[in-house]
Formats: C-alpha cells, structure tokens, sequence
C-alpha cells in the first residue's frame, strides 16, 4: 500500500515548512534513506529521507508550495501501485450557519482521465486552509476567505481554479483596494450588494465603518506588467539556506535602523590569561571569553538584550547568546541559552558542540531560536573592521575582528600590544546612542581585565 511523505516537525515551534526542491522526481527508485525532497523553513532547511524502499509514485507539493507539519509532501510505493485519491477528513463542527458538507469517498486512479474532480470541504489544520500559493494569491487580492472556498485538490487543497470558480458563482467584482479593505475588516465580498462593481465604500458601510471625509484620492496608476527574465548564462537560482539567508538578510537591512560603534581593545591580559589556562590543560577561545563579557555586559544594561515585536519592547528574561558559525551552504547562527548562567570552561565546550553540529547539518530548529544577541567572530578570517546585520527581534549584534599586534601609548611609554576591534551593531529603535557607549565601554573593561569574569 502506497504510504505519505509528510511535512516533519524539525522543532517545537515549527508549524509548516516550504518546499525548495525535490531531488527524486516521479517514478523514481528509492531506498530507505535516500534524500527525497528539501524542505525550508525561515530558520533552516533540511531534506526528507525515504522511510521504506520502493518508487516515488506521485508528487503532491510543488516546489514553493507551503504546508503545515503533517501536510502531504507526496507518496512512495511499490511500481505500477496506483495512488487513490484521499478521502476527505471528518469534517469538523460546522457553524450555525453552514450547512452541512458530506465527505466524498476516495476514487482510485483507475478513474477516466476525462473525469470532473468532485469538490471536498476544505481542510484545515488548526485554522490554516490548504492551498496553493497562487489561490492564496487570488484570494488575497479579491478579498475572499479561503475558508469558504470548497478544494478539488489532492488532500482538498484549495487551487487558483477553485478561488477563480468560487468568484464567478459568487459573481463577485470588486475593485483591488476594496479587496484589500474587506480582508483587512474580515468582511465576505460576496455578502455585499452594489450597484455594478463593489468599492471601498461599500465594503465600509458593509463593516459599519463610517468613511473618513476626505478629499477624493486620484486613480492609482498602471502598474506595468513585468515580464520573468531569463536566467543568466551562468546564474543559479537562490534555493535552500542561501535563499533563507537571503530573504532574511535583505528584510533585516531594510527594516532596521542600523547604527555601529567600534573600540579598540587592548587584549594583552586576555592572552596572558589563555596561557596560563593553556598550561593547566585548559582551553578556551577568545570567542568563549567574547560571549562571557558580552552576556555580563548584558546582565548589567538589560535594554540592550531587549527584543523589538510587532510595536512592542519585549524584555527578555534569558541572556541567550547566538554565534555565527560557517558552513559550506552559508551562514548558521546556534544559540547558547543562559550564557550569563556559564562558567568559562563550559562556554567553551558548548560553542564545540554546537559547531560540530552545525557542520555536520545536525542542529535542530530549536538550538536555533531564542536568541537576545549575536556574536560573530570574523578575527580568524583577518578582518580589521566590518558593520554587522542585527537579526530582528534582537536588538544587538557584536562583530570581532582580528587580534595583531601593533604600537599603543600605555603610561606615556610606547609599547606593543595585541589590539582588537570589536563593533557593536544595534538597533536604534530600542536603545539609544548613549546606552550602546555604555555597552562597549564596559566589555572593554571586561576584556581588558578578564579576571572580573572568574
């Protein structure tokens, strides 16, 4: 019997996931094990192995297509078994209102290919409705709810035909920004009635809004159809980790009001102190101590680890430290949770840990959420400067640079010393330019003095 590819749960939070590519395609051998299918989240992307051996016999979501955890990715069978069609789940309690929709029974393929698909009631999983991008698409822009649309595709997945179809039984015109404004107010497009097309007006009357007086706004002017481009000779499409990074980073830097401060600092007690660990038989980095000072810095300025959500200062409780790891596909932040709670040496074993793991693609969604504050460590590279991204809702980002020794003044004499810059990117909109001196301030202090760390 045919068996599911369903959407994992690759954390606890996570609650749906996009597919970014299928590395078997249909009708292809499999064998337990083998990579079938690559999946994104905003977090991570990570691949779907075969549970049993046998044929990928049909694909049910296409690449960009997103489902819920549990949603049905495609199945994997025997050769030459066919795939019925599933039956539609035991509908839920209906609302007063709604009549009552029956279930319609699985069809096999052995049905004629000339056959009408038969509409099920939609299915949803804790409220989300399945549907195709594209029918999410067109109910946006017409204002319809996706709940009210039967689906006739696989699962009951709502399509773009069965948004296009539900608007002319409906017989539904309205204009785009009335659309906009009735899916804004929750307002059904089809409850109202207008003399000829519908307009904001109506969808404002129909939601008991009175419209504001004011003066009439010119038409909006034609926007231009764009046509796709062809990909350059050499070009490789964005996919995966490196379109994550790409989508985040990009809405990160343009969403955030980014400012940086640099200082100097003079690490010759930091290196003093390796050795002396280093002839004990005990090792950390100067990244380990960078996450020490940085999360007691952040004890002692609390609104620097404070976190910016939809309009809201949120303060967080936890000090929870993201570092920067690389790897082949890109860039990978894990997060060490309580990091002011550590002690040295145990900083130092979980930035190992986390790591290997990162690089090994083993890190779970959940080691990589969390964080109050990002460190990344570009020293080893030979950096001498760089202004890092802030990771939205964290306030705070520190870049390291290289340590190289160079001529200072200490006690008017000329010395050598190892110098090291360190920058701190924040946003401005949770602290200000006063309390990001305080911060780098104080981690010098603490890094050129590393003993108020023990």
């Amino acid at each position: 019997m045919a068996t599911e590819i369903t959407m994992p749960q690759l954390g606890l939070t996570m609650t749906e996931g996009t597919v970014s590519s299928w590395l078997k395609q249909e009708g292809d051998p499999v064998k337990k094990g083998d990579e079938i299918v690559e999946i994104e989240t905003d977090k991570i992307s990570n691949v779907v192995e075969a549970h049993e051996d046998g044929v990928l016999l049909k694909i049910v979501a296409q690449e960009g297509d997103t489902l819920p955890v549990k949603g049905v990715l495609g199945y994997i069978g025997q050769p030459g078994e066919s795939v019925g069609a599933p039956a539609a789940p035991a509908a839920a309690p209906a609302a007063e209102e709604s009549p009552a929709v029956q279930a319609v029974p699985a069809v096999a393929d052995t049905t004629p290919a000339v056959s009408t698909a038969i509409p099920v009631q939609n299915v949803s999983v804790n409220g989300w409705v399945l549907a195709t991008p594209y029918a999410r698409k067109l109910a946006r822009e017409a204002g319809i709810d996706l709940a009210l649309v039967s689906g006739t595709g696989p699962k009951g997945r709502v399509t773009g035909k069965d948004v296009e179809e539900y608007k002319e039984d409906t017989h539904v015109r309205i204009s785009p920004t009335a659309a906009k404004v009735a899916a804004n107010l929750g307002v059904d497009p089809a409850t109202i009635t207008a003399d000829g097309r519908i307009m904001k007006a109506d969808v404002l009357k129909a939601a008991g809004v009175e419209p504001a007086p004011a003066a009439v706004a010119a038409p909006a002017p034609a926007v231009p159809v764009k046509e796709e481009k062809p990909a350059p000779a050499n070009g490789v499409k964005l996919k995966g980790m490196r379109k994550v990074i790409a989508q985040r980073l990009g809405d990160c830097w343009r969403n955030t009001p980014h400012v940086h401060h640099t200082v100097e600092v003079n690490m010759t007690e930091a290196t003093e102190l390796r050795k002396k660990f280093i002839a004990m038989d005990k090792k950390f980095s100067f990244t380990d101590l960078i996450i020490k000072a940085m999360a007691k810095v952040l004890e002692e300025y609390t609104n620097a680890n404070d976190s910016l959500v939809d309009g809201y200062l949120i303060h967080n409780e936890e000090i929870n430290m993201g570092v920067a790891v690389a790897i082949d596909s890109g860039l990978i932040v894990p997060v060490i949770r309580n990091a002011n709670h550590l002690g040295l040496m145990d900083i130092h074993k979980k930035v190992g840990e986390l790591a290997h793991a990162a690089r090994d693609g083993k890190l779970s969604p959940d080691q990589l959420q969390g964080g109050t504050c990002t460190i990344s460590n570009l020293g080893m590279y030979g950096c001498d400067h760089f202004t890092p991204i802030v990771n939205p809702p964290e306030a705070t980002i520190l870049g390291v640079c290289r340590t190289v020794e160079k001529p200072i003044v200490v006690d008017h004499q000329i010395v050598i010393a190892p110098m090291m810059n360190v920058v701190l990117g924040y946003d401005h909109r949770v602290i200000d330019g006063a309390t990001a001196g305080l911060v780098t301030t104080r981690l010098r202090e603490y890094l050129e003095n590393p003993l108020l760390l023990l």
